[in-house]
């Protein structure tokens, strides 16, 4: 596995990549000064697992190089690590197509297991943060195309209610099969059908849907 750090600021940079080496041998460990340096290296042909991107940094900021990269690389698992908290850039970041928000005073261990559980298919949201998110699924801040279904017209069937459920309370595609004894491959195409069914894009706006719509 490879871990990609983007920080502008080398000091930070330099840290989590020391720690991370050392709580995490097998890994393979790349830094980016900032958002287009990150964006020239996947460019260049590299394919990290797990990016951990800061937000604001010169030159091109955080959500827009993981909007590019997302791009380029869709399945690649994106970590906002900032300092911000605004209700506004929570939103713009899950938007870009970030599957974790993490605040800079996590703790590496904290960060370890966040790695861990993204890699695996998870969401996870900094708990000093979540209270935003439950503000973003109660207003039309974040507006998911829908077309003209309603809570009782998406048709999904009694298994993907139970794997939707499941992605909503934030548990990997590993964790879903081992709950619901299924393969991993089952809960994948289960989980293609779901977003299709919901016309979303990922999980994340799925997992927001179902609460929204009271799906779960």
């Amino acid at each position: 596995m490879e871990i990609l750090i983007v920080e502008d600021y080398i000091h930070t940079r330099k840290t989590t990549a020391y720690g991370l080496k050392i709580k995490l041998p097998e890994v393979t460990i790349s830094e980016a000064e900032n958002g287009q340096a990150a964006l020239n290296y996947i460019k260049s042909g590299r394919k990290p697992d797990i990016i951990l991107m800061d937000i604001s940094m010169p030159v091109m900021n955080g959500i827009d190089a993981a909007l590019h990269i997302k791009n380029i690389l869709p399945d690649v698992k994106v970590i906002m690590l900032t300092s911000f908290s605004e209700k506004k850039l929570v939103l713009s970041a899950f938007k870009s197509g970030a599957n974790a928000y993490c605040l800079k005073n996590i703790k590496l261990d904290e960060l370890v297991n966040v790695i861990h559980s993204v890699q695996n298919g998870a969401i996870w949201i900094d708990p000093s943060i979540a209270g935003f998110i439950l503000e973003i699924i109660q207003s039309d801040a974040f507006s998911v195309q829908t077309q003209e279904h309603t809570a009782y017209d998406f048709d999904l069937t009694a298994r993907e209610k139970d794997i939707l459920k499941l992605v909503a309370a934030g548990k990997s595609n590993k964790e879903i099969a081992d709950e619901l004894i299924l393969s991993i491959h089952t809960v994948k195409n289960h989980l293609k059908n779901i977003l299709q069914k919901l016309c979303v894009e990922d999980r994340t706006q799925a997992a927001i849907l179902a609460i929204k719509e009271k799906l779960v």
